[in-house]
């Protein structure tokens, strides 16, 4: 049996700032002034056979984590909000280390790699190209409304298909509890009606539009209901909607972003 080899090392770094990854950026306001942000590294190869010409996987992580206050609730949500695919840290209440998750996690994507193509690969060898796989993973955080951070994670992922998926990711935190937050702790209860008006609105302006069944015929929201999506950024003056490709439109409309004015928001938004 040809046995498996995994390319020189690991590559592992803890990096003393946060701009490798794509940093921290925003206002700096005082509420996070005793927390701050570092990154992590890894980037490793595996391959199903002793050719390092034939199919791979590889894997590269660069992840921002909290320190200081909160860090600790901080990184706990973080690692288990879903922003890496496998997620494997939803399975577990013990709480556990960006560091120390992101090594597990790399270590458990290519251990299920070599798993699942293994095999899969010796029966068909005639396509070689279909069981390249890659992951990569860049974050970063910004502060843009004061009472948050927005934990931002950049993903591309490709199993042999066409082409790869690249898809955003975005996670808000609360400054002071370092829980991450959902719509419905921000919004007023029943604002989903109203809300689902508001995107319409802003998508029938970007798309030159003038109702829904108009939005419909460039296949957007066709067939589906109107809803907001759970990923967004609380902005200073505004939140916005991210939909990711193939979401509520065809593949070829890409990312679409639909932000909306506190000022339109007034009445749906939970007063502090």
């Amino acid at each position: 049996m040809r046995r498996l080899i995994i390319s020189a090392c690991i590559v592992f770094s803890v990096l003393s700032i946060v701009c490798s990854c794509g940093g921290a950026s925003g206002s700096g306001k005082s509420a996070s002034d005793s927390i701050k942000f570092d990154s992590i590294k890894m980037d490793s190869t595996v391959y199903l056979t002793e050719d390092t010409a034939g199919p791979r996987c590889h894997i590269s992580l660069c992840l921002t984590y909290a320190k200081g206050k909160n860090a600790e609730n901080i990184n706990d949500s973080v690692i288990r909000s879903g922003i890496l695919c496998p997620d494997y840290f939803s399975i577990t209440s013990q709480k556990i280390s960006i560091p120390e998750a992101a090594d597990s996690f790399v270590n458990r994507y290519l251990n299920d790699y070599k798993n699942d193509y293994g095999d899969l690969y010796k029966a068909d060898k005639t396509h070689a190209n279909s069981y390249n796989c890659e992951y990569i993973v860049k974050t970063y955080v910004k502060q843009d409304a004061e009472g948050y951070y927005t934990y931002i994670a950049n993903i591309y992922s490709y199993g042999g298909g066409a082409h790869g998926n690249s898809i955003v990711i975005t996670k808000n935190i609360d400054v002071q509890s370092g829980r991450i937050v959902s719509l419905k702790d921000i919004f007023v209860p029943g604002y989903e009606s109203e809300l689902n008006k508001l995107i319409v609105n802003n998508l029938c302006k970007m798309y030159k539009v003038k109702n829904l069944k108009e939005l419909n015929e460039k296949t957007i929201f066709m067939g589906i209901d109107v809803y907001p999506s759970d990923n967004f950024i609380i902005g200073d003056k505004d939140i916005t909607f991210i939909y990711a490709p193939d979401e509520i439109a065809y593949h070829a409309a890409g990312e679409i972003r639909v932000k909306i004015s506190n000022s339109e928001l007034e009445e749906l938004l939970k007063k502090k």
